[in-house]
């Protein structure tokens, strides 16, 4: 009998060791959502994103806010002495554009950092800058950037988005795209034309990305230090079981010859449709190869999107109309936002676009 209770006792204390280690590895003090998508995470196997380099000089930060002269809140925070040769942008409408992945709660600032840190980037030589349109997220990033050592970190309360049945809910509604974009890239030129400084690389990332495939950053780096060509990097993004998720990235299949030529009004809605039919996804232009590969691009999307920051000191931008086969008095028929990225930086040096291939990728939330 009393052999039995010592057993049961060495169970019960095997028991609460395992689920007081389960515990500690899957509910984080760092107030990050709880992840269960697979049986590992659910024990807590790979939750873990730890920060690696050296933590700065906490005396050398200086920090504060000021209204801009358009109305604009700015945070920003600066180390004395820092050098940042990278500057990560994103944009926030509210709470729920961090989006939840599956089986995981609700996601938030906290969670967008922990991405940051899974990069292995050393974080005392990247600039961050975010621009939301709410008020309680502005000071939610604010508390969750100032655990991490930025060189930089500069944050916008922006005036919300005016676009009727608009939210992240609706956001893929055809019919509130052509508003949306146009929004969107309005937005990303006011960030990147706010934040960036003195950087060499800039990163956009939506803050609905949850993981990024190892080092898939320095990968994107290495290519723009080492080909004068490569200034404009997309990866491909994944969802779920959806393997190509953002369709804005594609390559023209140059056999359509009429898609290469000026197309007549009347004949727009023809050619996009053809468009649509012809146009090469990533999945199709990467097939079987390798990580350290390139495939030119006409169109990218911004889910992950490296762009030369001397791109946009030469005149980069992102349309907020259609830009090819724009005229004086019609707008184009494609082009808008980032899918017109590439064709407005391809006069400029080193404006080309391309695909990372391999098993490079980045993850959007499941169930967004």
């Amino acid at each position: 009998m009393r052999g039995a209770v010592l057993h049961s006792r060495k169970f019960l204390i095997i028991f609460l060791i395992i689920l007081a280690w389960t515990l500690s590895r899957t509910f984080e003090l760092r107030q990050r959502s709880w992840s269960c998508r697979t049986f590992g995470s659910c024990l807590g196997f790979g939750s873990h994103r730890r920060y690696a380099y050296a933590k700065p000089d906490f005396s050398a930060i200086t920090a504060g806010e000021v209204v801009l002269a358009d109305g604009t809140k700015h945070y920003r925070r600066r180390t004395a002495n820092s050098e940042p040769s990278l500057l990560i942008l994103a944009l926030n409408q509210d709470a729920k554009s961090w989006s939840s992945d599956f089986r995981e709660t609700t996601r938030t600032a906290n969670d967008f950092m922990g991405l940051l840190v899974s990069t292995d980037l050393n974080l005392a030589n990247v600039s961050l800058a975010l621009l939301t349109s709410s008020a309680s997220e502005f000071e939610k990033i604010r508390l969750a950037t100032d655990r991490l050592p930025f060189a930089r970190v500069d944050i916008y309360l922006h005036s919300p988005l005016s676009i009727p049945g608009l939210n992240y809910d609706t956001r893929h509604d055809p019919a509130l795209q052509l508003q949306r974009r146009s929004a969107i890239a309005g937005l990303r030129n006011y960030l990147v034309s706010r934040a960036l400084r003195d950087e060499k690389h800039i990163l956009w990332l939506d803050v609905d990305v949850v993981e990024l495939s190892t080092r898939i950053v320095q990968t994107m780096l290495h290519h723009s230090d080492s080909n004068s060509e490569a200034g404009v990097i997309t990866a491909r993004c994944q969802q779920h079981k959806i393997e190509n998720y953002d369709k804005n990235a594609w390559a023209l299949d140059r056999d359509e010859k009429t898609l290469l030529e000026a197309v007549p009004h009347a004949d727009r809605d023809a050619a996009y449709t053809r468009l649509e039919k012809s146009r090469k996804t990533v999945p199709e232009l990467i097939k079987d190869s390798k990580d350290d590969d390139l495939f030119p691009l006409d169109s990218v999307g911004a889910t992950i999107l490296y762009l030369r920051a001397d791109l946009v000191r030469q005149g980069a931008f992102f349309p907020t109309s259609r830009i090819v086969g724009a005229t004086f008095g019609a707008a184009g028929w494609v082009g808008l936002e980032s899918e017109g990225l590439c064709y407005s930086v391809k006069a400029l040096r080193g404006g080309k676009c391309w695909v990372l291939g391999g098993r490079n990728w980045a993850r959007h939330s499941d169930w967004a």
